[in-house]
């Protein structure tokens, strides 16, 4: 395992304070999404049966379906081992493909009343290995055993097996392929709704559920409440229209964002300083090189250090990163070292436990320009800072200096917009420091500014990206 000689850490824990009267309203987080930001670290779990035909998933020029009979291999999948190299990576919360693209389903749902569809048989009971396991079972013990909270991902708008495509149903008329079941629009969304229902019923506490490209208008009032009823703290990737918990794509999946990236969006899902819903981002990524979330058999990774990469551009500029883990056709993980060579990366060079902080202080603001000070009672050499904002009435900063001093002289300096959960800031190359400053420029008029955090950081796995 990869280790860290030495890590320095200087904080600042910031009190509330007021000044001025209020004017607008600024948007404010659910205690759910405030919850979810906290963790930081998720995993996307690609494993179904597009793992086991060795493709990314099925598209509309498929000739056949992947046949059940290809997850005999798995037969001796072993979901704990999952769970503590999750555990070893700093990995909080993750999310299981319950059903992809191809339709299969890692359990064996129960269909009510769809008179195209009397039972759905392309799941892994199909598999004479699998009769009478059901895999969302042993998944989700796993998670809650290693303290990981499980969630699901389901692609409501692919499911080749009953020939919907790019959330398209297949038009009426249509010669189905071999094993397929053609329904009709309006129950092919009653299906869905009972395998959301089915999962919500069961697994009351999940975390958090990934709907790979959005729920359709049409289908949103109905499950809306249900989410209500079933499942009224769960965080929704793309669940606009569901619930207040929802959660954001950042527009890439590179794990390197380039949108500005407030807690806030406008009404079209943009973020926007101004803006009128709490959509943070969850930046999902993969650990396999170009973009393939299945395991491909390359032995293609991505390094260490790319990694440590991912991790400042996403959690250090408030995004949740969703690191993807692809476990083969047997159900082994492959790169384990990185995974845990990273989750050392994160745990030593950015402790969350504040007990082993050694310093901090609180300061009021100082007149129009409010300032936040760390002052260290002896020079500390220091290669980053850690930013975090109090979010709990919602995202207040808008501009921001950070002023690094030495014996009166400035160090660096460094500018930003949003602060929101965290922001890191790399410095280009180590300096001695005894105060950090962060100053205020902008802040909404009715919210009250304040500091959750100021941290002043050398870590030996620094390296300049």
């Amino acid at each position: 395992m990869a280790s860290c000689s030495q890590v320095v850490l200087l904080v600042l824990a910031v009190s509330s304070f007021c000044w001025g009267e209020s004017t607008a309203a600024v948007t404010v987080p659910t205690a759910d999404l405030l919850h979810w930001s906290s963790l930081e670290l998720g995993a996307m779990i690609s494993w179904n049966i597009d793992t086991m035909d060795g493709i990314q998933g099925c598209q509309s020029s498929l000739t056949s379906l992947p046949d059940p009979s290809l997850f005999d291999g798995a037969k001796g999948v072993n979901f704990e081992s999952w769970a503590r190299i999750m555990q070893a990576a700093g990995v909080k919360y993750s999310v299981l493909t319950v059903k992809h693209g191809c339709g299969f389903t890692l359990w064996e749902p129960k269909v009510v009343n769809i008179t195209g569809l009397p039972h759905y048989n392309y799941s892994i009971a199909a598999n004479h290995f699998f009769f009478g396991r059901n895999l969302v079972d042993e998944y989700y013990s796993a998670m809650k055993k290693y303290g990981i909270r499980p969630g699901f991902y389901y692609s409501l708008g692919s499911n080749a097996y009953l020939g919907v495509y790019g959330g398209k149903v297949t038009p009426n008329g249509t010669v189905p392929l071999p094993g397929q079941v053609l329904l009709s629009e309006e129950e092919y969304y009653e299906l869905v709704y009972q395998h959301i229902e089915e999962l919500a019923t069961t697994y009351p506490d999940m975390y958090e559920f990934w709907f790979d490209g959005g729920v359709p208008p049409y289908a949103q009032a109905k499950l809306a409440k249900l989410f209500a009823v079933k499942i009224p703290h769960v965080v929704a990737f793309q669940g606009f229209g569901l619930t207040k918990n929802v959660i954001r794509w950042p527009g890439t999946e590179s794990g390197h964002p380039t949108q500005e990236m407030w807690s806030t969006t406008d009404s079209y899902g943009d973020p926007s300083p101004n803006g009128t819903y709490w959509y943070p981002g969850e930046c999902d990524t993969t650990v396999q090189f170009g973009d393939q979330w299945f395991y491909n058999g390359h032995g293609w990774a991505r390094s260490l250090d790319e990694l440590k990469g991912v991790y400042h551009d996403s959690v250090g500029n408030n995004c949740n990163l969703m690191l993807n883990f692809a476990p083969d056709s047997s159900g082994n993980v492959h790169y384990e070292q990185t995974y845990r060579s990273f989750g050392d990366f994160v745990s030593m060079c950015y402790p969350s436990n504040a007990k082993y902080y050694p310093a901090y202080a609180r300061t009021p603001p100082l007149k129009d320009n409010t300032s936040f000070f760390l002052q260290s009672e002896a020079t500390t050499l220091i290669d980053r800072l850690v930013l975090m904002e109090t979010q709990t009435k919602g995202e207040c900063i808008l501009s921001y200096d950070v002023f690094v001093y030495h014996k009166e002289e400035l160090v660096f300096f460094s500018s930003g917009k949003w602060i929101a959960h965290k922001r890191i800031l790399l410095l280009p190359k180590p300096f001695e420091m005894d105060t950090v400053q962060v100053r205020v420029n902008k802040h909404h008029d009715n919210c009250i500014p304040a500091m959750e955090l100021i941290a002043a950081t050398q870590c030996d796995y620094y390296q300049p990206y």
